[in-house]
């Protein structure tokens, strides 16, 4: 999502107007306990380590401090609370650094804290909450109390933001559940350590603080092996898909789609090699597709290439990795970047580039799993290249190169759905049949009639409009199919085509005579003219008319002739 400068405006006024005073109001004016300096500092150490190393569930990010902020808040106040919280944002304000709104974002967050610790600690005050009562019911009721109306408060903010913006998100999400199922974790330690630090002190952080971070770590890396498995998991279900895609831009577009949401990212390329030039097949960067358009040296003479020739993958962590040989269209407010090849027929045809503001963005086990996909993926590609092919020759006629009745009845049926939600549009359709073309195979064989059919497809495509089709139907018989054409135009075009066959000759060699000499012959061709909705409104009837309008119009009439259909 990218800020515009009144949003970033906006939200700079919000903080000093509203952020500021409250942050004073919370430190001067409610109610506190004088503060002890050494455990202060430890608890705001913890809090920003804490900060520093959340985890995931599912797709959900998970931190902890607030066993820390917590803490001080029953210990000293909220205004303790506030500085530990703020301070807490030093890790996030690392993370964001490199991206252009990182300043709006920190801005927003810190805003939105301190009001969900202005609401939080003032309903709990007004319920009776005393600031050093040590007592473990009373620390249960009203620790608890202020967790929830503080993540309560949270989550109300950020479900309001999206609605301003136009984003759809329920208040109480899988999400949301997730980040009220950690007070499970953060409430006990937190009580725990209030009652500890007025029993031994400082000693106490640190019996409590080594074991949380041992917890934290290890939960963090069973979460990655979670990550992996579920990684893999979505991996196999998108290769399912990839193989239902039938078509090369269905394939491409779920695999940009899939990536996209399998690992955080703020940009992904597709970078093919085709007649020996590089091109970006396709890129989205922060989650908007995007033409980018580069010069195939520049491409050449960076990295990338590098991976065409080695077939190997990579990850960078940081801009200075790679900058010295970026390919023109790498912008170095990116940091991150992982590289996979994408194999097609037992070399890189192409590779697959995600990039990230963040620096060592990407891990190992991510850029494996990217790899496989990358095989779904060009496996895909070449399955539908192969259906592609054989449906391309199921509907075209070998003989002259044109589309075959196959095509004309699919191409019926999506025209139907068209003319069905547009009737008013116009749809004609020229029916053409050669003259006396049984004679041209029984006087000179039936390697003169294909060529006659040849030369006389090649003259039809000169007189095919832009959006037209034409098809040879069956033997003898050609048909275009003309949208946006009325009958009367469609009519005048036929007749242009059967003054052109009536002059045209054409050059044949006979396989009925023993010399198999070249001769000139001169054919005719009779048309029918059928139109929607002026004939009928269904598609199947428009080839029926034309047909009947061929055959009684202009056939026994006399061939050579445009017969339009009459009902």
């Amino acid at each position: 999502m990218e800020f515009t400068y009144q949003t970033k405006r906006n939200t700079l006024l919000l903080w000093v107007i509203t952020g500021v005073p409250i942050m004073g109001a919370l430190y001067f004016y409610f109610p506190s306990q004088p503060i002890d300096l050494e455990i202060f500092v430890y608890l705001l150490i913890f809090g920003i380590i804490t900060t520093a190393i959340p985890f995931q569930v599912g797709d959900t990010t998970i931190v902890l401090s607030q066993w820390v902020t917590l803490t001080a808040f029953l210990l000293y106040g909220i205004g303790a609370e506030m500085i530990i919280v703020q301070f807490s944002l030093i890790p996030i304000i690392y993370q964001m650094r490199n991206r252009p709104d990182m300043v709006t974002r920190v801005l927003f967050i810190s805003w939105m804290f301190v009001i969900s610790s202005f609401l939080a600690a003032g309903v709990v005050h007004l319920l009776g909450f005393e600031i050093g009562n040590s007592n473990l019911g009373h620390l249960l009721l009203y620790g608890s109390l202020f967790a929830l109306i503080h993540l309560f408060a949270n989550h109300l903010i950020l479900f309001l933001r999206d609605r301003l913006i136009g984003i759809k998100e329920k208040l109480f999400s899988e999400h949301t559940m997730w980040d009220y199922s950690s007070i499970l974790i953060t409430l006990p330690f937190s009580i725990t350590l209030v009652i500890m630090i007025n029993e031994l002190g400082i000693p106490a952080i640190f019996l409590l603080g080594v074991p949380f971070f041992v917890i934290t770590f290890v939960v963090k890396m069973y979460n990655i092996s979670e990550r992996v498995n579920y990684s893999l998991s979505k991996a196999s279900a998108f290769g399912h898909e990839l193989a239902d895609r039938l078509s090369a831009q269905q394939i491409v577009d779920l695999f940009i789609h899939r990536v996209s949401q399998l690992f955080p990212h703020d940009a992904i390329y597709i970078v093919d090699h085709i007649n020996g030039k590089y091109v970006i097949l396709r890129a989205r960067i922060d989650r908007q597709d995007r033409e980018v358009h580069t010069d195939s040296d520049s491409i050449q003479n960076s990295f990338i290439s590098e991976y065409f020739q080695s077939e190997e993958k990579g990850v960078y962590g940081n801009t200075k990795e790679w900058m010295n040989k970026a390919p023109d269209f790498l912008t170095y407010d990116m940091n991150s970047i992982m590289i996979v090849p994408i194999h097609r027929n037992q070399r890189t045809e192409g590779v697959v580039l995600l990039t990230a503001r963040k620096k060592n963005a990407f891990e190992k086990y991510q850029m494996d799993i990217v790899h496989l996909l990358s095989t779904y993926f060009a496996v895909s590609l070449e399955k539908a290249k192969y259906i592609s092919a054989a449906v391309e020759r199921s509907e075209t006629c070998a003989l002259t190169g044109l589309y075959n009745y196959r095509y004309v009845d699919r191409m019926l049926a999506v025209e139907q759905d068209r003319i069905l939600a547009n009737p008013h549009l116009q749809f004609s359709l020229l029916m053409m049949d050669i003259d006396h073309f049984k004679r041209i195979n029984d006087t000179y064989g039936h390697h003169a009639g294909n060529i006659v059919l040849k030369e006389f497809a090649k003259i039809l495509e000169s007189f095919v409009p832009e959006g037209a089709i034409l098809a040879r139907y069956g033997g003898e018989e050609f048909v275009m199919l003309i949208p946006h054409m009325n009958k009367s135009e469609a009519a005048e075009l036929g007749e242009k085509i059967r003054q052109k066959i009536e002059i045209k000759p054409f050059l044949i060699e006979s396989d009925l005579t023993e010399t198999h000499q070249e001769e000139k012959i001169h054919i005719t061709v009779s048309i029918g003219v059928s139109n929607v909705p002026e004939d009928t409104d269904e598609m199947i009837g428009l080839l029926r008319n034309a047909d009947r309008a061929l055959y009684i119009g202009a056939k026994q009439a006399g061939r050579n002739k445009v017969a339009e259909y009459v009902k």
